[in-house]
């Protein structure tokens, strides 16, 4: 499976040279992501792809290449299995498509590659995929021009059923400096499924988090075990959960619906993270970089009087209670008020308070109850901020890393969100030394998710 994302060569089936020709696509995008193996391109006709000469004569190939992509009509796609066969090459990317996501029943030349690939021991993604993305390699396997240099590597593999949202996945982890180690699109899953690809990413040294969008979950029962003994964090985004999307799921990647509510309980009994939407996966993947969530008992702390009153809602709207804090340690918070007109309570206003050191005193001091299991904190960020605390913390680096220490000593999460210009914002995205969440109400959402997961996994060591 290693050679799927590590390749040392790569042979590129149905390049031409032309301005159309979508297989140089993939040449262009391996070597501006960085891809230092041997490629081979492989056409009908003579010419140059990005500096390498095509081949038109498959048996000029080296003997025992580690990986083929093949982009060529979906009636060639076996004769070109055959020549990688001969040629010794186990591993293929189909991207083809034009399969039973296009005629599901009576499909030769599905059945066709399913054969050749069998004789002659081949593995294969897809087809009708776009095949691998690696960050650790620079292999970069779609077939539209991609915007590489905007990739970032992270601790998070992706496998998804379509290769659109592969595509997007793999911006958007990285525009929420999450970054991503690999991946994947397995398209109509003739050969390889996500059951393959989970087991790989389990023993995967860069991969922490599993996240997967499926169209249709085939292999349900191995899912649910696999859940059972992984010590990573697996996380599902499942569409194709209406009879509108269901007309489309079938042409898109031959796939078909389950119902739902069976679906919802199998995963939330195996421990399995569900979501909603791509963004909810990378508020996900933030989350699970947090301390756990051990209850539902929060404090809801702002710098703004508004803030705190949109982070109770969201509390009680995710099912979490923000208990009556001590009155001495109200009294203690309260005499930090600089006009006095403040009263504290929970959630909490803070913007009375202009200090530094009386922000780490009521966080430290909430945390450390008994009855408290985390936070939820919005604050607000930008060069005044150094002014009115009289610190010099309007770096974002030093304001994350005070969050973070107060965090990893209580360990207790704290979901951090800023009330600022977008700009300053994304500056301390940017840092990615501790999770920032684009909103208050994202911020809770988060801590649901951490909550969720936990609950996942005390019922797996029950079982």
């Amino acid at each position: 499976m290693r050679r799927f994302f590590y390749p040392l060569s790569m042979a590129v089936f149905g390049a031409g040279a032309g301005p159309k020709n979508l297989a140089k696509n993939i040449i262009h995008n391996c070597l501006a992501m960085g891809f230092e193996g041997a490629i081979f391109p492989v056409g009908k006709n003579p010419g140059e792809v990005f500096g390498k000469a095509i081949i038109t004569d498959p048996e000029a190939l080296p003997q025992d290449i580690d990986l083929a992509v093949i982009l060529v009509p979906a009636d060639r796609v076996a004769q070109t299995l055959d020549i990688c066969g001969r040629k010794g090459i186990r591993h293929v990317i189909i991207s083809t498509g034009g399969f039973r996501e296009f005629k599901e029943k009576g499909n030769q030349a599905e059945a066709a590659i399913v054969d050749m690939a069998r004789r002659w021991g081949i593995r294969f993604i897809g087809p009708n995929c776009i095949g691998v993305i690696c960050t650790e390699s620079g292999l970069c396997t779609p077939f539209a021009p991609f915007q590489t240099k905007s990739f970032k590597k992270g601790p998070v593999s992706v496998i998804a059923q379509s290769g659109g949202v592969a595509s997007q996945c793999a911006y958007y982890f990285s525009e929420e400096h999450i970054g991503f180690s690999k991946v994947i699109s397995m398209g109509n899953k003739l050969n390889l499924n996500e059951i393959d690809f989970i087991n790989y990413l389990m023993e995967d040294d860069r991969t922490q988090q599993i996240h997967l969008y499926l169209e249709s979950i085939d292999h349900g029962r191995e899912l649910i075990a696999m859940a059972h003994k992984s010590k990573k964090p697996i996380v599902i985004f499942k569409s194709n959960v209406s009879r509108t999307a269901s007309r489309v799921a079938q042409s898109h990647t031959a796939a078909l619906a389950n119902n739902d509510q069976v679906v919802d309980a199998a995963l939330t009994q195996a421990g399995i993270v569900r979501v909603r939407s791509i963004h909810e996966m990378t508020v996900c993947a933030k989350a699970l970089g947090l301390p756990p969530l051990k209850g539902n008992r929060l404090v809801a702390l702002s710098l703004s009087g508004g803030f705190s009153v949109i982070l109770g809602d969201a509390c009680e709207k995710q099912g979490f209670v923000c208990p009556e804090l001590p009155h001495k340690l109200l009294a203690e918070i309260e005499s930090h008020r600089r006009g006095g007109v403040i009263k504290m309570s929970n959630p909490m206003d803070f913007g009375d308070i202009h200090t530094l050191e009386a922000l780490k005193f009521a966080v430290e001091q909430c945390l450390a109850l008994d009855d408290i299991d985390g936070m939820a904190l919005c604050f607000m960020y930008g060069p005044e901020i150094a002014r009115m605390l009289g610190q010099e913390i309007n770096q974002p680096g030093i304001l994350l890393d005070f969050i973070k220490q107060i965090s990893i000593t209580a360990e207790k999460p704290i979901a951090l969100s800023f009330f600022a210009e977008r700009k300053y914002i994304e500056q301390l995205k940017a840092e990615n030394t501790y999770p920032v969440f684009n909103t208050p109400e994202e911020s809770v959402l988060a801590l649901k998710i951490l909550r969720d997961y936990e609950l996942g996994q005390e019922r797996k060591i029950k079982e």
